[in-house]
């Protein structure tokens, strides 16, 4: 019997083409979603798509209120820049005792980031695995199916 989890997905869009980062950002949605769980991410569900709509303080405000929601957090690595706020949502989760997931694009090189995943107790405690590598986000919703 299989849980729906809720998943904080995490992803660089600072500096990303907002149009082109939707697009990619709503395959994996529905791919997830199509898996049974529930996903929410900063600009879909914060911001309406819209990343300076708001203070950034009231952002991340609305993102605490959400981390407490989620089940774990999916950071999406689809370039070599470790960036500081995934970085930060993944450590937040690991401190409340939850599963933190890195989803490396094949091409990506971050071993150092790589090594902090690796080291969370709770994904360890729930089967949960710490990196997923992939070419196209159909392989991030096949590895987390039996969730």
């Amino acid at each position: 019997h299989k849980t729906v989890m809720k998943i904080w997905l995490a992803y660089k869009f600072r500096g990303a083409d907002l149009v082109e980062l939707k697009i990619q950002l709503e395959e994996l949605i529905k791919l997830l979603e199509a898996s049974g769980h529930k996903v929410v991410t900063m600009l879909s569900d914060i911001q309406n798509w819209k990343p300076d709509s708001m203070p950034k303080v009231e952002a991340v405000r609305k993102a605490y209120v959400l981390y407490q929601e989620c089940d774990l957090a999916l950071c999406i690595y689809s370039i070599s820049d470790p960036s500081e706020g995934r970085g930060w949502d993944a450590g937040y989760f690991a401190g409340m005792g939850k599963p933190t997931i890195m989803a490396i694009e094949n091409s990506v090189s971050i071993p150092f980031t790589e090594a902090l995943f690796l080291e969370n107790p709770a994904n360890k405690k729930n089967n949960i695995p710490s990196i997923i590598r992939y070419n196209d986000f159909s392989e991030i919703a096949d590895a987390l199916k039996h969730l």
